[in-house]
């Protein structure tokens, strides 16, 4: 085995075994019910949408089965976790938010001090600006090989404009806001996000992955 494919097996590696850590955390927060992982991503992912989500997107960025998520959600609508309301621009589909036990339950599950959260505490700004971009890249790939669709990236919306201000200490811009920004305020879960089209994000992932400004 060469050098670069082992250093790939043991990034995989540890990749998983926090992947394993977290999900066994999920199940035995102290003070929050006993959660599978796939209801804990969701009270997490409509916490962070006002307006709500249909199934096929939150099925989309988990990158899971409409089926699949079905059982999850009628789970949490008999908990009164989750309720549907009609969808006004597709009367076939429906929206899902979080009721009001469901909010508190995602603010429990999002607080500093559980999940993976508390893992990044010892973190400085830039290991934690070298993890967001390395998730960008991650995030990124995984879209390419279609496992996920929908994700609310930077490096996935048409406001980016990596390496794009000029500045090297904050290198890239932002033209939603209008603003420059470093690694460290990378987002992978953008509210403000509008998707790039296939072509300005394959141009994005090029230089996205540049060492150096161009």
């Amino acid at each position: 085995m060469s050098e670069d494919a082992r250093q790939r097996e043991q990034a995989a590696a540890g990749l998983e075994q926090l992947s394993s850590l977290v999900r066994a955390q999920s199940w035995r927060n102290e003070g929050t019910p006993s959660l599978p992982p796939t209801q804990a991503a969701v009270l997490r992912m409509l916490a962070g949408s006002d307006e709500g989500l249909r199934a096929r997107q939150i099925a989309d960025r988990l990158g899971v089965s409409a089926a699949s998520l079905s059982d999850s959600l009628k789970a949490m609508e008999a908990k009164e976790w989750i309720a549907r309301s009609p969808d006004p621009d597709d009367k076939r589909a429906s929206v899902i938010r979080l009721k009001r036990s469901g909010r508190a339950l995602a603010t429990r599950l999002n607080h500093p001090a559980r999940g993976m959260v508390s893992l990044l505490q010892g973190l400085d700004t830039d290991d934690v600006g070298a993890l967001l971009r390395v998730t960008q890249l991650l995030v990124g790939q995984a879209q390419q090989q279609g496992l996920a669709t929908g994700l609310r990236t930077c490096m996935g919306c048409e406001f980016f404009k990596p390496f794009g201000s000029g500045d090297a200490a904050r290198p890239h811009y932002c033209g939603f806001i209008r603003a420059a920004f470093g690694d460290a305020e990378l987002r992978t879960d953008c509210a403000d996000q509008s998707p790039a089209d296939d072509e300005l994000l394959a141009a994005n992932r090029e230089r996205f992955r540049l060492r150096l400004p161009p």
